[in-house]
């Protein structure tokens, strides 16, 4: 089994499950898990740079470095 490595690691084209989100932020917690990035759903990295561009189900979502990682991964 993979280990969890933290979101930015992967590369583009990278599919992988989300472990653990670690943030203290509620507010920001809350808003991940209402585009469906919560442990357990699957997503695929569409960029890095200039942000994290990830798809979860049919929802894009762009991230800046620091928040992306705050998310773990365990990698497909």
């Amino acid at each position: 089994m993979n280990r969890a490595v933290p979101l930015p690691h992967l590369k583009s084209g990278q599919h992988a499950q989300v472990v653990e989100l670690r943030s203290d932020n509620h507010t920001r917690l809350a808003r991940l898990g209402a585009l469906g990035l919560m442990p357990g759903s699957w997503l695929v990295v569409l960029q890095k740079k200039p942000a994290v561009v990830v798809r979860v189900g049919e929802t894009e979502i762009s991230l800046d470095d620091a928040v992306a990682g705050e998310i773990l991964v365990r990698p497909a």
